[in-house]
């Protein structure tokens, strides 16, 4: 038991928004892309073809992204790709968090994100690989699901480097 909280701490420290840059969410986003439709009366916009979305150091690139906001303001985001990739630093640290999915899909009324399709996420040399990695960002549960059967190993891979003693 002792053993199974401690990996959950430590997958939350690699993966944890939470931990990522707080000066981001006051910055511009500048998104770029080959096409954009923007509906601001319905809450959707689409941007498509190579797309680059900038907020302060969190940098996301995608070939499609649907950002949609409802009129009691949550939010939704899917970013795919071949694959959808992700950077952010974290708080207080010259440390990124990287990874990369088929598909991202944030939902703040759900409070989640999760990634899916060969997805993986990276702090320095600690590694999460799976099918599926999705994050409550309220709750700080992360889960991994393995391939199907049908179609890989069905299993998940978590590499975690030892931690240096001061």
């Amino acid at each position: 038991m002792r053993h199974s909280l401690m990996l959950l701490l430590v997958l939350g420290i690699v993966c944890s928004p939470a931990f990522a840059e707080k000066a981001d969410s006051s910055k511009p986003i500048e998104v770029n892309a080959d096409s954009a439709s923007l509906d601001q009366k319905q809450g959707i916009n689409v941007f498509e073809g190579n797309v680059i979305i900038i907020q302060g150091t969190l940098n996301l690139r995608a070939q499609k992204t649907v950002a949609t906001q409802d009129a009691s303001g949550r939010q939704k985001l899917l970013a795919t790709g071949s694959p959808v990739y992700f950077r952010q630093k974290l708080d207080g640290k010259n440390e990124y968090v990287d990874g990369h999915a088929s598909s991202v899909d944030y939902d703040s009324a759900n409070n989640t994100v999760i990634l899916t399709g060969k997805a993986q996420v990276k702090r320095g040399k600690d590694v999460v690989n799976g099918e599926q990695i999705s994050y409550n960002t309220v709750t700080e549960i992360y889960q991994v699901k393995g391939q199907s059967a049908s179609n890989g190993s069905g299993r998940v891979t978590i590499i975690l480097q030892p931690q240096e003693k001061p």
